[in-house]
């Protein structure tokens, strides 16, 4: 069966979507002073403290390893709506808006995320970003003993010797993607009796103001990466 994309993209009444993200990394971490400024958004009430740790780890000889944490300081915070649908996390390496229910399209999506940017860049004042991504982490519900080539493009394959009954899989590749000046990590995973996952993380390295409307163009051009590897990754 032909993968999806051979065709026009099509508009899915019910995207098979878990999670939708839009990630800006910055340069430089800014300082622990700006914790106390990157207070709940509107409509966020629900607040966790995201902390950074670091280990030390110890291996002597005849004995076993041993790890010791050194630091675990306060990196950030992440809110949360109340019906857990949006999360966005300011940190002091940058910002991550998700959405986790509702998905109503690319446009929300990327408009929600530029007015949490605005509002962090009016905090932290003048940044330079160094990496931007958009992930897309979706269900694909495939019934026990069915032909996995009937649902992905690239199924995992088992010897013709045995039953092609496949419980559990996971396959991750890395792919450059030029045009866009990206890189695509395509993971599929299955373990039943939950839904496989197709989870693609397209990110580029950058050197961008924080301001610069080209941060937008960017993120459209890395949305449609992901949007061509969804709809070649499943068939029709």
């Amino acid at each position: 069966m032909p993968a999806l994309a051979e065709r026009a993209y099509p508009k899915l009444t019910h995207p098979p979507l878990t999670e939708a993200l839009i990630d800006i990394r910055i340069r430089e971490d800014l300082p622990a002073s700006i914790l106390a400024k990157l207070t709940a958004p509107r409509n966020f009430p629900v607040a966790k403290e995201i902390k950074q740790g670091q280990f030390q780890f110890r291996v002597g000889k005849d004995e076993p390893a041993q790890a010791k944490v050194i630091s675990d300081a306060p990196f950030g915070w992440r809110y949360d709506k109340d019906d857990g649908s949006e999360v966005v996390q300011l940190r002091r390496n940058g910002l991550t808006y998700s959405i986790l229910k509702n998905y109503n399209g690319w446009d929300v999506l990327r408009l929600a995320a530029r007015d949490q940017w605005e509002r962090f860049v009016s905090i932290s004042g003048l940044v330079n970003i160094s990496r931007l991504a958009v992930r897309y982490i979706n269900g694909i519900t495939i019934p026990l003993g069915a032909d996995y080539d009937e649902n992905l493009a690239t199924a995992p394959r088992v010897p013709r010797s045995i039953p092609p009954i496949v419980t559990s899989f996971m396959q991750r590749v890395l792919v450059p993607v030029e045009e866009a000046g990206a890189t695509a990590i395509i993971t599929q995973t299955l373990e039943m009796p939950a839904p496989a996952v197709l989870d693609l993380d397209i990110f580029s390295e950058c050197s961008l103001e924080g301001k610069s409307p080209e941060v937008w163009v960017a993120l459209d051009k890395l949305r449609d990466v992901a949007d061509k590897i969804f709809f070649s990754s499943l068939t029709e």
